[in-house]
Formats: structure tokens, sequence, C-alpha cells
């Protein structure tokens, strides 16, 4: 059926006069749902930008559905399914290991500093270990990071993780409280919504304010532990075919350049403005935000460590400064968030 599809494609572009065949159209897939805010406040801007600087010689358009799972992202791409795509970097652990530092815990900030941080980090440290040679980058944003939330008695502690059933978004979350001894459920973001409404859960990690109130869930929590630096915090790539992106003119691909990168990654204060909001309206139907103690925050590095080391490890078999590449990016992260 594909192959049909392409044949047709191919016939009726030949056919097309060369004055209408000279714009280029990116068929960029968008897995998230067409309202969530990064399509609408991020992607879709970005696109309009987009055919805006290279004056309508390249147009960005999303499929009205999305083509592939999301963990099928990268190979649709690669295989010219579609001409790019942005994915949840936690599905590419294998490919692009280094990028997974913004998933470490405590070591967030605001989505728009963490995700200008992980692009500078990127071009400064990670580059050179080439891990997506087999796609064109265009852009590195992180996602405001996942907090941790009470249903019935606030999480003051470690022993107020222990033995008590959490659902956890999977990765970084999930690992961290089932360190911190805790009865761990992970499942996506999408199904938690009956473990939490049920009763299945006491409490649940790892998600912002904006997602937990998508997903319905954000209204049954009573407290929220708000973690400096968070549990985790989602990172995404954005690509494209890289033979799709040697066709386009050397011009067109420098003003594509030039709203890509760190330009892209200023675009996230879209979604800090969001997350506050959901903030704000929750603690106003009262939400109790708590402040962990100096204590906890030890323990919760405690149980951090291994991620940490593990990812340092990683850095070093690839042959780059893992430490100057962490210390810097939480550093600028930081910074950027003042």
């Amino acid at each position: 059926m594909v192959r049909f599809i392409a044949v047709a494609f191919a016939a009726l572009w030949i056919a097309l006069p060369a004055v209408v065949r000279a714009q280029t159209t990116l068929v960029i897939n968008a897995f998230l749902p067409p309202q969530h805010i990064f399509n609408v406040a991020v992607m879709k801007p970005w696109a309009a930008d987009v055919e805006r600087a290279t004056q309508g010689r390249v147009k960005v358009v999303f499929p009205p559905t999305s083509i592939g799972s999301p963990q099928q992202q990268w190979d649709v791409v690669r295989k010219r399914i579609v001409d790019g795509a942005y994915i949840f970097n936690g599905m590419i652990q294998n490919k692009a290991s280094l990028v997974q530092l913004a998933h470490l815990p405590l070591g967030s900030s605001t989505a728009e500093a963490m995700s200008v941080s992980l692009w500078r980090t990127y071009k400064k440290y990670l580059e050179p270990a080439d891990q997506y040679h087999d796609v064109h980058l265009l852009a590195l944003v992180v996602f405001p990071a996942g907090e941790i939330y009470g249903l019935h008695r606030p999480v003051t502690s470690l022993d107020s993780i222990h033995g008590v059933k959490f659902w956890a978004l999977p990765g970084v979350a999930s690992t961290l409280m089932d360190r911190g001894g805790a009865g761990v459920v992970a499942t996506p973001a999408a199904k938690m919504s009956e473990l939490v409404a049920g009763g299945t859960v006491d409490g649940f990690a790892g998600i912002p304010e904006m997602d937990a109130a998508r997903f319905n869930v954000l209204r049954y929590a009573r407290y929220e532990t708000t973690v400096p630096g968070g549990v985790t915090a989602p990172g995404f790539s954005l690509f494209v075919n890289r033979e799709v992106w040697d066709s386009i003119a050397p011009a067109d691909r420098d003003a594509i350049t030039a709203l890509s990168g760190e330009a892209f990654a200023r675009r996230m204060a879209a979604l800090d403005k969001v997350n506050r909001q959901a903030r704000a309206d929750a603690v106003a139907q009262g939400l109790k935000l708590i402040e962990p103690s100096p204590a906890f925050l030890d323990g919760l590095r405690g149980l951090a460590q291994p991620l940490d080391r593990a990812w340092l490890a990683n850095a070093a078999h690839l042959h780059v400064d893992g430490p100057a590449a962490l210390a810097y990016y939480r550093s600028v992260a930081q910074q950027e968030a003042q």
C-alpha cells in the first residue's frame, strides 16, 4: 500500500508544472494529539515561520493522524515514509544515549531553559559522538519536569514512599520510585487515569502539572511535593530525513536552521506558561504544595546517583567528557531559568 501511494504520488509530481514543483513540502509527523500545546504553540508557529523565512519555497505540513506509533518515528523518517518527525528521547536510548542526560533526576529547571541548555550541551559536547547520523537533527527540547503527587498523604520523606503504591512514568521516574521502595505501577501516561481515579494507587510521579491536568488526574491529588529539579523531565528530538534535507536549496536550509536549534528551544516558554497555569488552577482548587526537606532531598539524590553514574559511564565509553557535559547542562539550565 505504501509503495502504491509512493508511485501514484511520483506520477502526479512529474505531471505538475515546474513552477508548482518549485515548492518543497516537508511532511512532519506529530504523534502527540493535534490539540497538544506542543503542536499548537510550538510546532505550528515554527512551520509558519519556515514558510515565511523561505518565501514560500518550503512548506511544512502535518498529517491529520500520526504515521506510525510513538516508538516508530525514527524509522518512518529514516525510511522516508514521512520527511520528518519528533520523538520522545526515551524511545531512542539505544541510538541517542547521550541526550538522555536531560531525563536524569533533580537536574531540571524550566522547559525553555532546559531546552536551550540541552541544545548548547549537544553542540558543545555531544555532537562529535555522531549519534544522529541516520537523520538530520533540527532541534532538541525538554518538557516541564515531573513531580511527586500524593492522593491521601503528603510525600515528605523516603519513608512516605516506601511500601506505598505509586503510578510512575516508565523510565527514570519509575526507576527512582522503585529504588525508594515504592510499589510501582508503570504504564504509559494515557493509561494512568483509570488507576488514579479507581484508587488503585496512592500517588503518582513523573509528570508535570499540565499533563496531570490533561489526563484528568490532578484533581485527585491533595498534595504535590515540588522537588527542585523534578523527578525527571522528558526530552524530545525533532529531525528530518537526511536525503530530504540535502535536497533543499542551501539558502533555504540556512533559513530553517536559523529557526531551529536554540531558536526552536526558546519556543518552549509556551509550555512553561501552560504548566504554571495548571499548577495555579490546582492550588486554587485545594492542592497543597509541599517543599521537601534537605534530608528528603539528600535521600532522593542518593537514589538518583546510580542513574547519573550509568550515564557518565556510557559517555566515557563514547569518548565524551561526561562530567563536564553534565555540569554544563545543569549550570546553563539554572542560569537560563533565572
